[in-house]
């Protein structure tokens, strides 16, 4: 059986790149992603120089400027960085069968039976990161390795422009002496808890947890005990998931300027609940699950879901339960930056559809008014855009205060 080939490539501090990349000034200086103008806004992203000094992400703006009097501090640029992202993503599609990104300007290459096509897979990672390089001014580095895993941690440990290829047998040996803290399970929500599980056990290396038993770690652990047994000996079953094949649907929508309106803020929901709708119909999918996150002037993020009662496709059977999460997210009185909505567990369509469709609306088969409207938009929208004709509600988002 065939080794898999899979590369993890990421622009290291992508913000902060792009950052330096259209202010040449910056190159030198220690630099953070935040709000300016909130002393209560939250560091999104550091660079080298500001990490010196003491500054980290998740740190209070205030608090980082006292602990580095040299520190500017560079608001986040979304459009900015959707349209690096997308202009990395042209440079991947000729080279990669299968690609997924895993956060803006990280990706996984699936280059497996790409050999004779491009070449060794360490050679064709080297000539994408030149080509990156001389084509957009962006440095990556680039672990290879047999599976997800262990690309990503080989990739973690680099600088840019370097590269880490870790040949198939070597994993366990590679991630051996490697901290257990860099480990993915360690980075998320309840990690923190499962880090310290481990620092109490003295188990600071992935080495140090190749060597516990299955069934020790599944009594210490619980859980994460079997994946942690997997993860230290290489081992990761992941496969690298296209596009159109995840499992979710995201759909952003940028206030220009940040706003505080009511009203501006539910046009905005709207405009998300149509493209989101558009898209689940296009692809004959229904959402189960909704969930929106509100990001404020100050850099806070909010995230709430909701299961709906029953899986739909529909924006008026949506919106009841899009306009309760943001009821729910919009708290405080600070302005509002932008609003994501996500669907993250479809449903195929239930009903059996008829050969001949009836056009009649009398008739007991016929959709009501509001789907039928629905799709003749569909129809307008996929000609014309979506901004061509809109919902009443969905134009307030393009008002100004």
């Amino acid at each position: 059986m065939m080794d898999r080939q899979i590369v993890c490539l990421c622009i290291p501090r992508f913000e902060v790149a792009l950052a330096r990349l259209d202010a040449p000034s910056l190159r030198t200086r220690p630099v953070a992603v935040a709000s300016a103008h909130a002393s209560r806004a939250i560091i999104r992203e550091v660079s080298p120089e500001a990490e010196d000094a003491g500054v980290i992400p998740g740190l209070q703006a205030d608090r980082a400027r006292r602990r580095c009097p040299s520190l500017r501090l560079v608001p986040p640029n979304p459009t900015r960085v959707a349209q690096a992202h997308h202009a990395l993503v042209s440079c991947m599609i000729p080279i990669a069968p299968i690609w997924e990104s895993f956060r803006p300007g990280h990706f996984y290459l699936d280059l497996t039976g790409t050999t004779r096509l491009f070449g060794a897979t360490c050679d064709t990672t080297m000539r994408l990161e030149r080509d990156l390089t001389s084509r957009l001014g962006l440095q990556a580095v680039a672990g290879i390795g047999t599976n997800k895993l262990v690309a990503q941690m080989a990739s973690s440990i680099l600088t840019p422009p370097q590269l880490c290829d870790v040949r198939a047998g070597s994993e366990q040996d590679f991630l051996s002496p490697l901290p257990v803290s860099i480990l993915p399970g360690l980075q998320g929500p309840g990690g923190s808890a499962l880090h310290t599980r481990l620092t109490d056990l003295n188990l600071q290396t992935i080495g140090d947890v190749s060597d516990v038993s299955l069934e020790a770690l599944e009594t210490v652990c619980g859980r994460w005990g079997h994946r942690l047994y997997q993860w230290a000996r290489g081992i990761d079953f992941l496969p690298v998931v296209a596009p159109e094949a995840s499992l979710s649907l995201t759909h952003s929508y940028l206030f220009e300027p940040d706003t505080i309106d009511y009203d501006r803020l539910l046009g905005g929901l709207s405009c998300l609940l149509d493209s989101l709708c558009h898209d689940l119909r296009r692809r004959q999918r229904l959402c189960h699950r909704l969930r929106l996150t509100l990001l404020s002037s100050d850099q806070l993020t909010v995230h709430h879901s909701s299961v709906l009662s029953t899986p739909t496709h529909w924006e008026v059977d949506m919106l009841p339960s899009a306009q309760t999460l943001f009821r729910r997210c919009f708290q405080r009185r600070v302005r509002v930056r932008s609003l994501t909505i996500r669907s993250n567990s479809f449903r195929p369509p239930p009903e059996q559809l008829s050969l001949f469709p009836s056009h009649d609306p009398e008739e007991p088969q016929a959709l009501p008014r509001p789907h039928r409207l629905a799709l003749a938009l569909d129809r307008l929208h996929t000609r014309f855009g979506m901004k061509v004709i809109q919902w009443g509600r969905s134009h307030l988002a393009s008002r100004l205060d």
